[in-house]
């Protein structure tokens, strides 16, 4: 089983979410996932994010970004409520006004050496010449650790 939050790290990190089949989904070459799957109330969160904030064709990428330390002009923060057995990380926050809570999937590792306390998160449209779309090199491998409901 995880352990409890770590201490945040230093850093601002941003991925490109899209959607795919009513699920928000990221590819990231640098960590060689593609299609990793936000559920359990990350989805709706993310959605409430774009709608409230009406960034245009959202659906097809946006610019998330997030950290665990708070940022100028952060739309939410969540807090670590608790880790499970899958090695997952539940938080909890205000999303535009509205308590939400959902899961993160272990891929949240990649990203942080452990669960941070506080996650501020930002979306923003997607920037111009940005595709959200990774094509891994033919032969190449990637992983998921969440794919998107069928």
């Amino acid at each position: 089983m995880p352990n409890a939050p770590t201490p945040p790290a230093q850093r601002t990190l941003v991925l490109y979410p899209y959607l795919l089949r009513q699920t928000w989904v990221f590819d990231d070459a640098r960590t060689g996932l593609k299609e990793e799957a936000f559920v359990c109330g990350i989805t709706e969160m993310i959605t409430r994010l774009v709608d409230a904030k009406g960034i245009p064709a959202a659906e097809q990428g946006f610019q998330l970004t997030f950290a665990a330390e708070s940022f100028a002009d952060a739309d939410a923060m969540l807090s670590w409520v608790r880790a499970d057995e899958v090695s997952g990380n539940w938080y909890q926050g205000e999303v535009l006004g509205l308590h939400m809570t959902g899961w993160l999937c272990p891929a949240l590792q990649l990203y942080f050496e452990g669960a941070p306390s506080e996650i501020f998160v930002k979306a923003d449209p997607l920037p111009a010449g940005v595709n959200p779309l990774w094509t891994p090199p033919v032969g190449g491998a990637v992983r998921r650790f969440v794919e998107a409901p069928a």
